[in-house]
């Protein structure tokens, strides 16, 4: 998918080693992470941003989105964000701190989620997130 410059597409081997590298520049999840769960977004072949589709036996999640600061704030992560949704099944979540980035997309607030998340809530809370601060978000198509 190219849109203003930006193509959407499935990782390769050969962008794993950036994705991986920026993930943690980021400080976002890195734990299991495989080529098949991920979109990058790049322009002029350079990657501007990612964001995979991490499935679990109880859930699929939105997970390990991160954009270059140089391209934030230019819709790059929701370019992501849409495919991620569109490629995904009918129920998605995502663990965050930035809830009105992912309400907009229709993902809400819930309470009760596949237990499996609680490890994604404790790793936010571990960057001197407040509890409160923390969200568990659900998309329904």
């Amino acid at each position: 998918m190219l849109k203003n410059g930006i193509e959407i597409a499935s990782a390769s081997e050969a962008d794993m080693p950036a994705i991986e590298q920026l993930a943690k520049r980021f400080d976002l999840d890195c734990e299991n992470i495989s080529m098949n769960q991920f979109l990058v977004a790049k322009r002029n072949n350079k990657i501007i941003g990612f964001g995979r589709l991490r499935k679990y036996p109880a859930c699929t999640e939105i997970a390990t989105v991160g954009v270059i600061p140089e391209e934030q704030k230019r819709g790059v992560g929701s370019l992501l964000v849409k495919e991620l949704i569109r490629s995904g099944p009918d129920e998605i979540f995502v663990t965050c701190v930035i809830s009105g980035f992912f309400k907009k997309f229709g993902f809400q607030l819930v309470k009760q989620y596949p237990s499996v998340l609680q490890k994604k809530v404790d790793f936010c809370i571990s960057y001197d997130f407040k509890p409160e601060e923390v969200f568990v978000m659900k998309f329904s198509k």
